[in-house]
């Protein structure tokens, strides 16, 4: 009896050693993770990939340097055409405007066109670049069609000095960009608003609906509520940009705002994918002598991105 008494004691001591060992080192990893992601800013979830997306982000906060060569990703078709950036039309669809990067060069206004009597708007004099125009007409067709009435653009294209008297004259700069650093300066974001709401259609069905359909016509919502540490806007259920068909598709599938999605194609160099009935060919590229390789026998357009690189978009 002593000796198995002894023994049971032993075992118990044993196994609440090994039970205490194991609580160390669960809390041990837990506080490792909890540190990691508080110094990132950025919550871990249960969501899919999020880690994923977490070491996405973080790479491109700290990377200087493209790591991404002008040698088009495996299965992409030749992009041999070596031109130069300052001879290329710069569509500036995909070009980043935010706190830290400014407009640089002035849009063209001769592209510009009035937004009234096509589209509802707060003033007769709204403006928008013509491609965003289009895209804007088409969604407010649709959303005609699906019910969602009373919407109307409530501000378009911004000069630098109209810019300026707004961000001096803000009530909260949260959500006023100071001049220079605004995406209505390119004249491709539009703020859509609804006569039946005054707070900005938060919480709404337009809102929603807006949200979930924009992306068919090349307009993505610029500031979700999930994306603020990103974008260091809040949430603004109204700002839509275009940037363009193929692109606000992908954004949308991959949950990225346009901070994201210049990172990922950075990152990845480019995709190719299937989208309404055409092939597309995406690819990221830095200058290289001032010149970017197009292909020689694709449609394609160009945009800068403000941080250093173009994105071509080529199709067939």
């Amino acid at each position: 009896m002593g000796v198995s008494f002894m023994m049971r004691r032993k075992n118990r001591r044993s196994r609440k050693l090994i039970s205490g060992l194991l609580i160390f080192a669960v809390l041990t990893v837990g506080l490792y993770v909890f540190a990691i992601a508080g110094s990132s800013g950025v919550a871990l979830t249960s969501e899919p990939n999020a880690l994923d997306r977490l070491r996405l982000w973080a790479s491109g906060l700290t990377s200087t340097t493209s790591t991404v060569s002008a040698v088009p990703p495996a299965g992409f078709p030749a992009f041999t055409n070596a031109v130069s950036v300052a001879e290329l039309t710069d569509t500036q669809y995909l070009k980043l405007v935010n706190r830290t990067h400014a407009i640089a060069v002035p849009v063209c206004e001769t592209r510009l066109r009035t937004i009234w009597p096509d589209i509802p708007a707060r003033t007769s004099y709204e403006t928008l670049h013509e491609t965003a125009l289009s895209a804007m007409r088409d969604l407010f067709a649709a959303a005609e069609g699906a019910g969602i009435g009373g919407l109307f653009i409530a501000s378009g294209y911004r000069t630098r000095d109209t810019q300026s008297y707004l961000y001096t004259n803000a009530v909260d700069r949260a959500y006023v960009m100071p001049p220079g650093h605004s995406e209505h300066q390119l004249g491709l974001a539009a703020d859509i608003l609804s006569g039946d709401h005054t707070d900005g259609m938060r919480g709404s069905e337009e809102a929603r609906w807006l949200a979930e359909h924009a992306p068919r016509f090349g307009l993505t919502l610029r500031y979700p509520a999930h994306k603020q540490e990103i974008t260091g806007v809040p949430y603004e259920p109204w700002h839509f940009r275009y940037v363009g068909r193929v692109h606000a598709w992908f954004m949308a599938q991959h949950d990225f705002v346009l901070e994201e999605y210049i990172e990922y194609l950075r990152i990845q160099g480019g995709y190719q994918t299937e989208f309404d009935g055409k092939t597309y060919y995406v690819l990221y590229q830095r200058p290289e002598s001032g010149m970017i390789l197009v292909p020689e026998q694709l449609r394609f357009r160009v945009s800068s991105t403000n941080t250093g690189g173009y994105i071509v978009t080529a199709w067939r």
